[in-house]
């Protein structure tokens, strides 16, 4: 049907042809990013956070017309471990705001039930 179509109006094949290309292209691109960005999640449970496996000198972009840069990036240090020391003190800090928050509840509990008369 398309093929009939096609020859009783040939003017139209160039518009066919542009329009499958684009297709085809948005398709492949989609696969792309699907595959190979690190901040698309296809399966959570293999790797949850995929975004910390790239290194300092892995090129994550479609084109990149700058190749010198990554090249000047090898060896450079993680920047993320930097963080890890201060991420642990937050998470240390928190945990001994949590503590005292439960024993100051538990404080005014008892305070209550003393007001209550209960014990």
């Amino acid at each position: 049907m398309a093929s009939r179509f096609l020859t009783s109006n040939p003017a139209l094949a160039p518009l066919f042809a542009a329009v499958g290309a684009g297709m085809v292209g948005a398709s492949w691109f989609g696969f792309h990013v699907l595959k190979n960005n690190q901040e698309v999640l296809v399966a959570r449970g293999a790797n949850p956070t995929p975004w910390n496996n790239v290194r300092q000198d892995q090129n994550t972009k479609l084109y990149s017309p700058n190749a010198d840069f990554w090249k000047s990036r090898v060896g450079l240090p993680d920047p993320r471990s930097a963080f890890a020391a201060t991420t642990d003190m937050v998470m240390r800090a928190e945990m001994k705001v949590q503590d005292v928050a439960l024993k100051a509840s538990d404080k005014v509990h008892e305070v209550k039930e003393r007001a209550m008369g209960r014990k």
